[in-house]
């Protein structure tokens, strides 16, 4: 393996962490209601988002206070945390997963009278084996209020409602590639409109932070040290250690092994390179060191995610 520098300009960090995390879109629920409504939904682990296609609606993580979420806002929790919604908060709450399945029978609940809402709520799903910190960079809950109808982000709702009522479903290759572009554009607005990052989104940030990223994305078979990285972008290892640590929340070096290791689940479990070709690719000395440190992070043998992928 050559311990030859490339050249990093411009690399994409954000954009190799989502593309290796594999996000994967759907929309779960969309439906128009009648008020009084309210549905509960339980702790999820994943992304989940709900758009306020027409009326508003009221949002809580807890009982005792409540988020206004008005016409064209979208709210997002990026951690798929615990939470209901309703047309007015102390409602009677049902649980979602009944909702979707009346919806499903064609028997939808909340329909007689009025209707007050429409409202879209989709998720996005990736590989729970994997943990990176762009996701505990995120807060518990993000609010997109007053989207303009002219921006790319509703235009891709929009998108996302013509298929539904032109197909008559929730799903198809379709729908769950915009939901996707839906998650990727609101991570971007996010980033690109709030004051304070935190984690792995304030490395971004950080010139010195940033390259060193920059460098660790674009080369992971590179034979990594304190000194090379730091060398690389002009901090001595102690000041490295301390300031990626503070920024990022992770050591460097348990950063760079991380990496490595989301890289080579991902070529293992969609790719048909062999394990040599893989460890020589992401840093390790041999496909002997990788399946040792792959059963280590991950609890199973390469071979036996490869298995159960294509079981």
């Amino acid at each position: 393996m050559t311990n030859r520098l490339k050249e990093v300009c411009g690399f994409d960090v954000l954009g190799d962490v989502l593309e290796t995390l594999r996000f994967r879109g759907s929309i779960f629920f969309r439906s128009e209601l009648a008020a009084p409504w309210g549905v509960s939904l339980g702790q999820n682990e994943i992304p989940r988002f709900h758009i306020a296609l027409s009326g508003g609606f009221f949002l809580g993580t807890d009982s005792d206070s409540s988020i206004n979420v008005q016409e064209m806002d979208i709210i997002m929790l990026p951690t798929g945390s615990e939470h209901w919604l309703a047309d007015q908060p102390g409602n009677e709450l049902t649980p979602m997963d009944s909702a979707v399945e009346a919806c499903q029978l064609n028997h939808p609940f909340f329909s007689r009278g009025e209707i007050t809402n429409r409202i879209m709520c989709g998720l996005v799903q990736f590989d729970q084996n994997i943990t990176h910190p762009l996701l505990n960079s995120l807060p518990q809950l993000l609010h997109f209020p007053a989207l303009n109808s002219n921006e790319p982000i509703w235009k891709t709702v929009l998108y996302i409602e013509q298929e539904i009522c032109r197909t008559q479903r929730l799903r198809n290759p379709i729908i769950d590639r915009l939901t996707e572009v839906l998650f990727l554009q609101l991570l971007d607005y996010y980033i690109n409109k709030q004051n304070e990052a935190t984690g792995f989104l304030a490395g971004l940030r950080d010139r010195r932070i940033q390259r060193a990223l920059s460098l660790i994305h674009q080369q992971p078979e590179f034979t990594w040290s304190l000194s090379s990285l730091g060398e690389q972008i002009g901090m001595s290892r102690a000041t490295l250690v301390r300031h990626f640590q503070d920024t990022v929340g992770i050591a460097p070096m348990a950063y760079i092994t991380n990496w490595r290791m989301i890289k080579a689940h991902n070529l293992i479990k969609y790719s048909s390179a062999t394990l040599e070709q893989i460890a020589e690719g992401v840093g390790f000395a041999s496909a002997r060191t990788l399946n040792k440190a792959f059963q280590r992070h991950y609890g199973c043998t390469p071979n036996e995610l490869r298995r159960t992928q294509f079981a």
